[in-house]
């Protein structure tokens, strides 16, 4: 059995840990193909996207950011509140939705042309490693021997560089909260004040470099969930990384192959093997460690070109497909998902486009339901909350419409709000009492602002009882 074959054991075990339940390090071949250049195009592009969203201002804002000493959310020119439940719900709604529908139809591709995690381990973490300590031969070989200094100056040289990169993300990730300029003038001027800002990017960093340094592969094949769950909504026409069994089998080295013995396509060189980054032995069949990065295809497609034979032999296909059924792309249970991620993210994007400059909520204050005056009129207390969504300050104006003898009290009038601020104020609300019946009366209020915007509101007013009594 050839070298290449160590990270795929013939017992049914997981590819990075070995028989004495040790830990088996990845060393992939990179084989830069088709697929490979896909994702890495995608990589570079979230990356980027990564790194560049806090810094780039949209609407006086970052494009991209959650501020928690103002608790308000900046997305691309749009600012959102805490109170703003139903963006949230319909946004987790869409998310979970989307998972769904993206794993029952396209199986792992998530995980091998997006996750975070692949992206960052493949196309930064492990090319600074091979950079630095050379290619997977040369990184096995370094392993092996004994510490040396011109060892132990290549590895701290690869450590080093690592903790800068994942300081440079974590730094990032804390800038998404609290911004660059005033993370950076805080720690510059500061940094003291900033404790729990450099609190969180040690530990991020930490962890950081402990996952893509050491823990790796691994996260995909034991600790992240979707893994697991792509085993639940998975079905026969899910698209998977699959090797053609028919064609290539029975595998054969070319200097084993006698004449008038049929061999399939399959060589037995091993290429698939050594390029996966979770150590797959793609030929045993659909295995939940496979990522989907498709560095099997790119590997495999490159010998088949050298022997002169049909590309293929690994390739994206389904299970029913695979057993001489026909690819069926669209059924019954992903277009439901597909219509309910369409719903999720048009209720989102309805929700965004179409909100109010302002909200306005009414709720009752005091300590008592009503209050009866001299005059025989019903008092009613108010506790009225202004949230202004503009950038710029509103003043509001609150009356009451279309009813006879009814007076308004506030607190404070006319309502001034800061730029994506909260004022409550309070409010009483008089009316007669021949206005209630069962102890009810409905009021309505009319909400105006200086920048043109207009609401109305009904209440429900509480009073008492029956008749009002006889002097």
């Amino acid at each position: 059995m050839s070298a290449v074959f160590e990270v795929a054991p013939p017992e049914e075990l997981l590819y990075s840990i070995s028989q004495d339940g040790k830990r088996r390090f990845m060393h992939p071949v990179v084989k830069k193909g088709h697929y490979w250049k896909l994702r890495r195009a995608i990589a570079v592009a979230l990356v980027l996207a990564f790194y560049a969203l806090p810094l780039i201002p949209v609407g006086g804002a970052p494009a991209v950011q959650i501020d928690l000493s103002t608790r308000l959310t900046h997305l691309f020119g749009a600012t959102f509140n805490p109170t703003d439940n139903l963006v949230l719900a319909a946004f987790g709604f869409g998310v979970i939705v989307t998972v769904f529908f993206v794993g029952s139809t396209f199986g792992r591709v998530w995980c091998g042309f997006a996750c975070p995690q692949t992206i960052y381990l493949e196309f930064l973490f492990r090319p600074i490693e091979a950079w630095v300590e050379g290619g997977p031969t040369n990184q096995r070989h370094l392993n092996k021997q004994p510490l040396s200094a011109r060892k132990a100056a290549i590895k701290t040289t690869k450590w080093v560089l690592w903790i800068a990169l994942a300081a440079s993300m974590a730094a990032t990730f804390v800038a998404y909260f609290t911004g660059w300029s005033a993370l950076a003038h805080g720690l510059s001027t500061e940094p003291l004040a900033w404790r729990g800002s450099l609190f969180t990017m040690a530990a991020v960093t930490g962890l950081i470099v402990f996952d893509f340094g050491w823990f790796r592969d691994q996260m995909c094949t034991i600790a992240c969930p979707y893994g697991r769950l792509q085993n639940v909504i998975s079905d026969p026409d899910t698209i998977q990384v699959a090797y053609d069994t028919v064609r290539g089998e029975p595998r054969m080295q070319p200097k084993h192959q006698l004449a008038g013995v049929r061999a399939g396509d399959c060589i037995d060189c091993g290429a698939c093997v050594a390029v996966c980054p979770t150590g797959v032995d793609i030929r045993r069949g659909l295995q939940v460690e496979c990522i989907g990065t498709a560095q099997c295809v790119d590997a495999c497609d490159d010998v088949m070109r050298k022997l002169g034979r049909p590309t293929g032999l690994i390739h994206f296909t389904s299970q029913r497909q695979q057993q001489g059924g026909a690819r069926r792309i669209w059924r019954p249970r992903n277009l439901a998902y597909l219509a309910l991620m369409t719903v999720a993210w048009s209720t989102l994007g309805t929700l965004v486009f179409t909100r109010a400059d302002a909200i306005v909520e009414i709720g009752r204050g005091g300590r008592e339901p009503y209050r009866m005056l001299t005059s025989g009129d019903v008092a009613n207390q108010q506790r009225i909350r202004f949230t202004n969504q503009l950038d710029q300050p509103q003043r509001f104006d609150i009356t009451i419409a279309g009813t006879a003898g009814a007076t308004l009290v506030l607190s404070e009038s006319p309502v001034v709000v800061g730029p994506q601020g909260v004022v409550n104020i309070n409010a009483v609300t008089t009316v007669p009492r021949t206005l209630f019946t069962d102890g009810q009366a409905t009021v309505r209020y009319v909400i105006t602002s200086d920048q043109g915007f207009r609401r109305e509101v009904e209440f429900l007013l509480l009073g008492p009882f029956g008749a009002e009594p006889t002097p």
